[in-house]
């Protein structure tokens, strides 16, 4: 079972790098505990205050693509993050998979590698945090990078939100907390009321919005799905589950044509709710923080304070 993640990044301000570029090897095996790894690669200081960053922003989405965490940490610099990333690969730091190819292709993302955390990875973000490994929060199985992993399409979609999010925030002066999906789980005792995709919450010093996130690749069911966030807004303690003072909005990511499908339905559900929508090729072009349709009085919003 998944676990329930919190992350908000550290120091997320864009840094130039040289322009240089390491090629990958086959990577060996490794042919000691991924413990004793994590202990090597910590005494000879190897790891840095990015890379811990790197693994937090994993622990939060599960997975990120190369292209993703160069606009993310490497102020878009493919050459110098696909350098760093080969390093933390062959450190067994991340692991890696690029079965996906023609399906990031046809999304509008750019393809590349897919990186999670690997064992080593988790051992040292454990030691950094002062954490027992069991303690991370974090669910090697949940992300596969194989084939196999019918999930991992609907997961890149919640990493290109997370990302979005993020480097529009940092763009403005504004931060990111985000919730993975576990913990923007709303229950009423032991039943599961709702599960979004994830939660972000945008704040600065005066200012705070909450937004529970909906990446629908053509299968949702959006009437029980209104439903539920409004069954969890009214039997959940949601306040004190989120730690937050107003019930989050939804902001709904739905495939091409799709929209004004679910623009029709919310408006004949009326729900509690507020629900903010874009389509997915419209959300990987323009800003994240802007442009998005507000059911309720049938006009563009933007995220921030107006």
């Amino acid at each position: 079972m998944a676990q329930k993640a919190i992350i908000e990044l550290r120091d997320v301000k864009p840094r130039q790098q040289g322009d240089y570029q390491v090629r990958a090897a086959v990577r060996p095996e490794l042919k000691v505990s991924a413990h004793k790894k994590a202990q090597e690669l910590l005494e000879r200081r190897a790891i840095t205050t990015r890379d811990i960053n790197i693994a937090r922003a994993l622990i939060g989405v599960g997975l990120l693509t190369r292209h993703q965490l160069q606009r993310l940490f490497f102020a878009d610099h493919p050459v110098v993050a696909s350098n760093r990333l080969v390093k933390l690969y062959r450190h067994y730091f991340l692991e890696r998979g690029h079965y996906w190819l023609l399906e990031m292709a046809a999304m509008g993302l750019e393809p590349c590698y897919i990186y999670t955390l690997g064992n080593v990875g988790q051992e040292i973000f454990a030691v950094y945090n002062g954490l027992r490994r069991q303690d991370v929060p974090f669910t090697s199985g949940r992300y596969s990078l194989m084939r196999s992993n019918h999930f991992l399409l609907h997961d890149l979609q919640i990493s290109e939100m997370f990302t979005r999010l993020q480097v529009a925030a940092t763009g403005v002066d504004k931060r990111l907390i985000w919730y993975n999906e576990m913990a923007a789980a709303l229950y009423h005792g032991e039943d599961e009321l709702v599960r979004p995709d994830g939660l972000a919450s945008l704040y600065d010093d005066t200012w705070r919005a909450n937004f529970f996130i909906e990446m629908d690749r053509g299968n949702t069911d959006w009437g029980k799905k209104l439903e539920f966030y409004d069954r969890a807004r009214r039997q959940s303690s949601w306040r004190q589950q989120l730690m937050l003072s107003q019930y989050p909005d939804v902001l709904c990511v739905v495939p091409p044509g799709r929209a004004m499908g679910l623009v029709q339905l919310i408006q004949a559900k009326k729900p509690e709710t507020r629900f903010l929508v874009k389509e997915w090729d419209a959300f990987v072009t323009e800003d994240a923080l802007d442009g998005w349709l507000d059911v309720g009085p049938q006009r563009p919003v933007q995220l921030l304070p107006e």
